[in-house]
């Protein structure tokens, strides 16, 4: 019995043994994935040792991902060259993310020791060179384009001469820091002159954005719709009454089918001249709040309703060296840069204590038809005491209405965060897109007292009749041809420089010229 009992014990105990021997050598499965320390690009390539071990176990793959089988109490040490090894102790299976240091400190210009945030990955979008980091936090783009543009014109005025220019020659590198931060440096080099654009900085949220600095004041969508994405050359001789690029401070937000943009902004970037006018004279720089809602009861794909409206009150902006203060101008071309004649013209209306602007905006579009029309209206309010009775107040109204039709492989795009259309949506890409479109657009910029036939402001009143033809060979290269025939009233004259007989009845005398003008554009 004795014997049976210490042949039990003995059994007993040799299992025990095996079970801590099994324990001691109990193998654990480890997996996980590889990062540049801040980054979210996997790293390809690293060895993964057993510390003590001279041989590898494992190579991460193009995901950075490694699996090893590892004893339990076992160190595993992760290696790669330039990066610091780290080491990661085993007790039990586990999936886990490992980070890599830079095995040198980094140094900036100034000898700063810096964080690498993120690897940028480099891609081309579109045609755009775009520079990303895996986990979006960081992203650089450049926004480069250059237009070409020739133009001959046929009518009453022969002092009108035909010619080329490069109309645009942009270059904007714009960025996104840290998720939400972002900015956008912009320049133009066009006609031999560097010409400060969008110079600005913004914070980005879930729908909204906050935004400071020099851009487009939110004032109607032809206006702030940027020129790569335009059906005609030029705009209609109305927007000239919206407001442009100034300085100032705007939020913007959006939904599906609402947006709403407003801001208090302040004279242009100051120059030399300027500058001048405010030490010599103490001349304030002015101000402006303005602001623009949207709602789209249809805002489907590729099936879009919006109807806008947006206002504006302003008070007169810093002017140039030489030029009165305390005073607006209305000015504009006939649809054409290559012709800087500005037929409408109010010269500077002085004595003036604000202005309001008004706008509506309607555009339809489905799939590869489009229809917009906007109407704007300006009134200035002048002082009662320094004017002739009966002039103490301005006007200039004008309205477009246009039509496209995109005849193949493409489709128009809205978006919704900026409540416009953007760029075209092609069918299939390696075959281009064919457009035509019409036009007719009226400004009037003649202010006429109660029972007076002839205008105390004689800014001049146009109306314009255009077809522009369009061919877009990718997202990159448009090709766009324009006919438009400019109809000018006795008083469109540009401050009388370009008179005619002004003895004739109404709606005669005017400057008539019709004009053919042709764009080769190229954005990347």
């Amino acid at each position: 019995m004795k014997k049976m009992r210490a042949q039990g014990m003995l059994f007993i105990s040799i299992i025990a043994c095996m079970l801590i021997g099994f324990q001691l050598n109990a193998q654990h499965t480890v997996s996980g994935k590889l990062f540049p320390a801040g980054s979210q690009t996997p790293m390809i390539g690293a060895e993964v040792f057993i510390v003590g071990e001279p041989s590898a176990l494992a190579t991460t793959d193009h995901n950075g991902f490694f699996e090893v089988e590892v004893p339990e109490g076992g160190e595993l040490r992760f290696a790669v060259d330039g990066y610091q090894n780290q080491t990661y102790s085993v007790a039990k299976d586990a999936n886990i993310r490992i980070e890599l240091f830079p095995e040198d400190e980094v140094k900036n210009d100034y000898g700063k020791d810096v964080n690498v945030s993120a690897a940028l990955r480099p891609e081309s979008r579109d045609g755009i060179l775009v520079l990303e980091s895996e986990d979006k936090r960081f992203k650089y783009w450049f926004d480069t384009r250059i237009y070409m543009d020739g133009a001959a014109y046929f009518g009453d005025n022969e002092e009108i001469g035909n010619g080329v220019n490069i109309r645009r020659a942009r270059f904007a590198l714009k960025t996104i820091l840290w998720g939400h931060w972002g900015g956008e440096f912009d320049i133009d080099l066009a006609y031999n002159e560097v010409d400060l654009k969008d110079a600005y900085i913004r914070y980005i949220g879930h729908k909204w954005q906050l935004k400071a600095g020099n851009f487009k004041e939110p004032f109607s969508m032809e206006r702030t719709t940027t020129s790569r994405y335009l059906t005609f050359i030029e705009r209609p001789m109305i927007t000239e009454l919206a407001p442009s690029r100034h300085l100032g401070i705007a939020f913007r937000t959006w939904g599906n089918k609402f947006y709403f943009e407003g801001g208090a902004f302040t004279s242009e970037i100051v120059n030399g001249l300027m500058q001048d006018q405010n030490k010599s004279n103490g001349t304030n720089a002015g101000y402006s709040v303005t602001a623009r809602a949207a709602f789209t009861p249809i805002n489907a794909e590729k099936h879009v309703l919006h109807f806008g409206a947006a206002g504006s009150y302003r008070t007169p902006k810093l002017p140039e060296l030489g030029d009165p203060t305390e005073s607006f101008r209305f000015n504009t071309r006939a649809e054409t840069s290559i012709n800087r004649k500005k037929y409408l013209d109010t010269d500077w209306i002085e004595h003036s204590e604000h202005m309001t602007l008004a706008g509506l905006e309607a555009s339809y579009a489905w799939k590869n038809f489009r229809m917009s029309a906007e109407y704007m209206r300006s009134d200035i309010k002048r002082e009662k005491d320094a004017v002739p009775e009966g002039e103490d107040k301005a006007s200039v109204e004008g309205f477009f209405v246009m039509g496209s039709w995109l005849i193949c492989n493409a489709d128009y795009y809205y978006n919704m965060s900026e409540a416009e259309f953007t760029q075209i949506d092609f069918r299939e890409l390696g075959k281009g897109a064919l457009e035509v479109a019409l036009r007719y657009d009226y400004t009037d910029a003649n202010t006429f007292k109660d029972g007076v036939d002839v205008p105390y402001i004689q800014g001049g009143a146009s109306e314009a009749y255009s077809i522009g033809l369009n061919y877009y060979v990718n997202y990159n290269v448009k090709f766009m041809l324009d006919y438009s025939y400019i109809n000018n009233d006795r008083w469109a004259d540009g401050k009388g420089k370009y008179a005619n007989d002004k003895s004739l009845p109404d709606g005669k005398g005017g400057i008539d010229f019709s004009i053919i003008q042709a764009r080769i554009e190229i954005d990347f």
